[in-house]
């Protein structure tokens, strides 16, 4: 019979190899004015390795044996910022510096009729049902939102979200909204946008209103959606569902799949003059 001690030696040189097979990257996301940057998605390209940095800017990401892939950096209000393998390979702590997009914004004309139009309005609702969005803790960590185009130009005025409640003690959500390009959605907003959402309030609508000038043009493609970036303790967000086809995909680098019921996500905006 083999001693216990034996086996508890093994037990901890086996995780000691699986340990050292692995690369551990800390450190903390800053802009160039020193400030610390939260909620930066911190990955591979196309791949659901990765995490969000803090409220702090803190981030640790643990690299499975044999990746050497180039890190990326990406958050609304900053261009993307890329770390090849050399500069991590070390495990030594890091400050990554992002660095401000200046986008021209260009000029629109709001229609005289100032009353929001919905562009995007209710599906058919799922009677008793709910969709479970994980947090960014987890390995199933998802974004999930509605596709749609224009029929004229529009200025996103309002995003409605049906919430029926969360398990958290409380979480932090971020709203998104990607234009398509070239076969791939890119996020036009230049600041991001959070709501947080607490267990006691239960069942509620969110109306999330963008401070600046979100132009949404005829004839193009758009996906709005939502995704945990913080959260206190072990839970997940309810959303109501409707019978509308729906992205989603993971919230770091992940695959997308389509499903026939969608966030319950309405959209509003004032009409453009032409």
């Amino acid at each position: 019979m083999k001693h216990p001690y034996f086996l508890l030696t093994v037990a901890a040189f086996l995780a000691s190899l699986h340990l050292s097979a692995q690369t551990v990257v800390r450190g903390h996301v800053v802009n160039t004015r020193g400030e610390t940057v939260e909620y930066v998605s911190i990955g591979f390209e196309d791949d659901s390795v990765g995490v969000v940095s803090d409220i702090r800017g803190h981030f640790e990401l643990t690299i499975p044996k044999g990746r050497t892939d180039t890190l990326s950096f990406t958050h609304v209000s900053y261009l993307p910022a890329v770390l090849p393998y050399s500069d991590y390979a070390s495990g030594q702590e890091l400050t990554v510096v992002l660095y401000d997009k200046v986008v021209e914004l260009a000029e629109v004309v709001v229609s005289k009729k100032n009353k929001p139009k919905t562009i995007v309005g209710k599906g058919v609702p799922v009677p008793g049902g709910v969709i479970g969005i994980a947090g960014h803790g987890s390995s199933e960590s998802t974004e999930g939102g509605v596709t749609f185009s224009c029929s004229r130009d529009y200025v996103l005025s309002d995003i409605l979200l049906g919430v029926s409640g969360t398990s958290y003690q409380q979480c932090t959500i971020s709203i998104n909204v990607y234009e398509k390009r070239d076969g791939r959605f890119v996020n036009i907003l230049q600041h991001p946008l959070y709501e947080i959402i607490k267990k006691e309030t239960g069942t509620q609508t969110l109306d999330v209103r963008p401070e600046e000038n979100i132009l949404l043009k005829r004839d193009t493609d758009y996906y709005v959606s939502l995704a945990v970036v913080d959260s206190e303790g072990d839970g997940m967000l309810f959303i109501k569902p409707y019978l509308k086809g729906g992205l989603y995909r993971n919230f770091i680098k992940g695959k997308t799949k389509h499903l026939p019921v969608c966030p319950a996500i309405r959209i509003k905006g004032y009409e453009v003059d032409q």
